[in-house]
């Protein structure tokens, strides 16, 4: 998969107008099963596509600001060991580099292009872990409990691997309870280790998730999440950063719409040398303001217009157009958003095509085997064209 994108935004900073282009989330997906083995893996090549980030305003971390970073190129590499189902119940052991259990689906597989802010508030994504999950199923029903441990500083770069020394020093438990096939709802904690520093001594991060997904493949999908992360220095916390969001779409006629609403706090570092830079890792020591981002996002595509596919190929070309309004939240406050951008409110406006190739994924970053297999499970199903228009 991948994403031909230009994006225009203004005032991207300093009150100017940025016009980019890129070639973005460029991936290759694998998956294979042998009886109760199976290896989930993905390569991510932004690394090469997109070093200098891609214009995403209000989107952070990794030592990027008002830009998505880079990805690792090995975004995924797990494998997972189950259980036989035995009365609707079925274990699961996994382990490699991947997606902790705690938060929401990685917005990549998600119908917008441009991430929300609270990507590193919902996600805690490319750590080394051992996971061990356990599943009760009934029909479309089940419940799904995860537990997994794993190093907590993040990546430094593309091409950078973990701190081994650290595997091991972060956690997170995450509780999926599915109703019936159309409807997910999950509520997930973690603790952080120093994320912000590799060699740990910076602020240790307790992060909170609740999340309530609705989707019926080919016709409706929907997420409402709440998210939470406070910093704390032993047991005594210093800040708390915290995001809402509702997003959604529908399928029509071949087309599909979506919106998405999201209100973000995010920590303000100081600049280096280019603006689009702070120094690596989250901000604790360096922080010069707290920011509150609300922004709203629509995006109408076309996976079904007929466009023709060459050897399983789907070419989906959309719009997307968004809102972003920064407001300081500390007082006074070195960091003023109308100020340093020329404009509290911002518009970016985005044009492009996603590119699939064989059968795609509809979830990523679940890894415990289903007792039973269900819609938007990872044991299989064809991609609906709303959560990969």
């Amino acid at each position: 998969m991948a994403t031909g994108l230009l994006t225009t935004a203004n005032p991207a900073l300093l009150g100017r107008r940025y016009t980019e282009g890129y070639l973005t989330q460029p991936n290759v997906l694998g998956d294979a099963a042998w009886g109760a083995l199976r290896v989930t893996g993905t390569l991510n090549f932004e690394g090469y596509t997109l070093r200098r980030g891609e214009l995403n305003a209000g989107m952070y971390g990794e030592g990027y600001a008002d830009r998505r970073h880079p990805h690792t190129l090995v975004h995924e590499a797990m494998l997972a060991v189950g259980t036989p189902s035995r009365a609707g119940f079925r274990a699961t052991l996994a382990g490699g580099k991947g997606f902790t259990p705690y938060g929401t689906d990685d917005p990549m597989m998600r119908p917008f292009v441009k991430y929300p802010v609270n990507h590193h508030h919902a996600q805690i994504i490319e750590r080394v872990l051992v996971l061990g999950a356990l599943q009760f199923a009934r029909g479309d029903r089940s419940i799904t409990v995860e537990q997994g441990w794993f190093n907590g500083d993040e990546p430094v770069g593309p091409f950078t691997g973990p701190q081994w020394s650290r595997v091991g020093d972060s956690r997170s438990t995450r509780l999926t309870v599915a109703p019936f096939r159309s409807l997910e709802v999950q509520a997930s904690s973690a603790f952080v280790r120093s994320p912000g520093l590799t060699q740990g001594g910076a602020f240790d991060h307790r992060q909170r998730s609740a999340s309530l997904r609705y989707d019926v493949p080919d016709k409706r999908y929907a997420l409402v999440e709440i998210a939470r992360t406070d910093e704390s220095l032993g047991a005594q916390r210093v800040f708390r950063f915290a995001s809402t969001l509702v997003e959604s779409s529908i399928m029509h006629r071949g087309w599909a719409i979506s919106a998405r609403a999201e209100r973000t706090e995010r920590p303000e570092s100081e600049r280096l040398l280019d603006l689009f830079r702070t120094p690596n890792g989250h901000g604790d020591f360096q922080l010069v303001g707290i920011t509150r981002w609300s922004i709203g996002t629509v995006q109408l595509a076309a996976p079904g217009t007929g466009i023709p596919r060459v050897r399983g190929t789907q070419v989906t070309p959309f719009i997307e157009v968004a809102r972003a309004t920064a407001r300081a939240q500390l007082s006074p406050a070195v960091f003023v958003p109308a100020e340093f951008y020329g404009s509290a409110t911002q518009w970016s406006l985005s044009l492009g095509a996603r590119i699939h190739a064989g059968t795609m994924r509809r979830r990523m970053g679940r890894y415990a085997l289903p007792a039973t297999a269900r819609a938007g499970m990872p044991s299989g199903g064809s991609p609906s064209p709303l959560t990969h228009p």
